[in-house]
């Protein structure tokens, strides 16, 4: 009897310290502001954008301050684990860095009212790039 209660208590603390993972399918509908920050090794600064983003059912749209930044975009997403895919459904000139919108593979962290998204290019390399959306739903 020793020998189950004690395999009982070991399972319970195993089963019990395990973290269970909470992930969305999707981002909670609402609209959300912040900035868009852009890291560079380069420039050890970022560059800050003011953005806003509504989502709506698996659609999103961008909102950016008008004659200060390109970019943006809208269309749909979908989230597998930590890991968004953004489709941009507009048509766009190629005078301005396309990474500005949002579009591709993004880290999905969603926390409370806290979203960020976080898009990473040529990491092992020294012109690595990092695109920090950082939201908050309004």
């Amino acid at each position: 009897m020793k020998n189950y209660l004690l395999i009982f208590l070991v399972l319970s603390l195993a089963l019990g310290a395990c973290k269970k993972q909470t992930s969305s399918s999707t981002i909670p509908n609402g609209d959300y502001s912040g900035v868009l920050e852009v890291y560079s090794n380069t420039y050890k600064m970022p560059t800050t954008y003011p953005v806003a983003i509504s989502f709506e059912n698996k659609k999103y749209k961008v909102t950016t301050e008008p004659g200060k930044q390109r970019g943006g975009g809208s269309g749909t997403y979908s989230i597998k684990g930590e890991i968004g895919n953004f489709q941009d459904e507009n048509i766009w000139t190629a005078d301005f860095d396309w990474n500005l919108i949002l579009s591709g593979i993004y880290e999905v962290q969603l926390k409370d009212e806290s979203l960020i998204l976080i898009k990473q290019l040529n990491t092992n390399s020294e012109t690595a790039l990092s695109y920090k959306y950082i939201l908050k739903r309004k």
